[in-house]
């Protein structure tokens, strides 16, 4: 039987190629004559410059930076020499990863990071972008990352609006005229793990404002400053961006990326897929064994685990899903869903054993298989 593991990250404690490792483990504990083929995967958060760096051959870029509370980091970026491609993970400069729980307050926290490394990047040459925009911890709508670009954010008495979720509804007008003309020549093409759109009950506040610290009367605050940071980005640009597909993802961040820059919005999912030729591994299986650190309905809004869920269903092949945390209502997409949880125990303890507890999970899905096949 040939499987292929093809696993994203397990947020907090394994990276997804240590998860894929820990899935081959224990399925050759149990059965040591499967073929296994392992294929990392990342949907535009955490891991996406490393796999595809690696697949690419690239190197990493260090750079200074601001996190999303304005303190000084060492960050930096992915780089491919041939293609003049910067891979840029806003994880890495305005991510839920560089804050503790204490810190996550939307209304304050900024991309401006994220703008850095873009300049950083646009700097050193490059023709080419790839940005990938999961694992944020900020709602300000790009505010942030247009300043570090050179954008000028102005209340409607011409003074600069404040940093995070804040600025939003303060937003006046736009002026482009101190923004690299550099910046306007480079293809900028962002990898999103979420399809959905800035405003309403599925977007960027309502949904992932709590996730990043947003109380009840933050997120109402947030869905008012979207609606007025909205309309102006509009009318600047002249484009219809208020039902872009995946307008929501990362606090509203690839709107003026779209608006301004022309940037295109791609699954990330499925960008990684491409780039390692998953599609073709796929269709030489048996069964594809997929996974994250939790399994629920937002899954299935774009990321990774859904994507090739997807692909493996089309092209016939069964997928069996592994989580941290499982929740059945994301059941539809999968053959199967699994947690590695096998009794009572916090969230500290999962994270620091979750290794050996997809090991442990993963032999006993892999008795199930050398069952059945006798």
């Amino acid at each position: 039987m040939r499987i292929l593991i093809a696993p994203n990250a397990m947020k907090g404690s394994l990276s997804a190629t240590d998860f894929a490792n820990a899935i081959a483990e224990g399925l050759l504990l149990a059965d040591n004559t499967l073929e296994l083929l392992k294929r990392p995967l990342a949907d535009g958060g955490d891991g996406t410059t490393e796999i595809l760096v690696n697949a690419l051959n690239g190197n990493y870029i260090a750079a200074k930076i601001h996190d999303p509370l304005d303190r000084l980091i060492d960050s930096g970026f992915g780089w491919i020499e041939e293609t003049k491609c910067a891979i840029i993970e806003m994880a890495d400069s305005s991510g839920l990863k560089l804050l503790s729980n204490q810190e996550l307050n939307p209304m304050i926290t900024s991309s401006f990071g994220t703008g850095e490394l873009i300049l950083n990047a646009v700097n050193r040459g490059a023709s080419k972008i790839i940005l990938g925009i999961g694992g944020s911890a900020t709602v300000d709508g790009g505010l942030g990352m247009m300043k570090a670009l050179g954008f000028r954010l102005l209340d409607c008495t011409g003074n600069e609006v404040p940093n995070g979720g804040d600025g939003l509804m303060q937003l006046g007008r736009i002026e482009t005229d101190q923004v690299s003309p550099e910046l306007f020549k480079c293809e900028i093409i962002v990898a999103t793990d979420v399809v959905n759109q800035l405003l309403g009950e599925e977007g960027a506040a309502r949904i992932y404002g709590p996730q990043k610290g947003a109380t009840p009367l933050m997120v109402q605050n947030l869905e008012l400053g979207f609606k007025n940071y909205i309309q102006i980005i509009e009318h600047r640009s002249g484009k219809d961006l208020v039902q872009l597909t995946g307008g929501g993802a990362a606090g509203g961040l690839a709107i003026p990326l779209v608006a301004f820059l022309n940037a295109t919005m791609v699954s990330g999912a499925e960008l990684v897929m491409e780039v390692l030729g998953v599609l073709a591994d796929i269709k030489n299986c048996d069964l594809v064994i997929t996974g994250e650190g939790c399994i629920d309905i937002q899954t299935c809004n774009g990321k990774g685990a859904a994507v090739i869920a997807v692909a493996a269903h089309n092209a016939g092949i069964p997928v069996i899903a592994i989580g941290g945390t499982v929740n059945h209502e994301a059941s539809s997409i999968f053959d199967g869903i699994f947690s590695i949880c096998s009794g009572p125990s916090s969230l500290e303890e999962s994270v620091s054993n979750a290794y050996e507890l997809t090991r442990l999970a993963s032999q006993e899905l892999g008795k199930l298989l050398k069952s059945v096949l006798k």
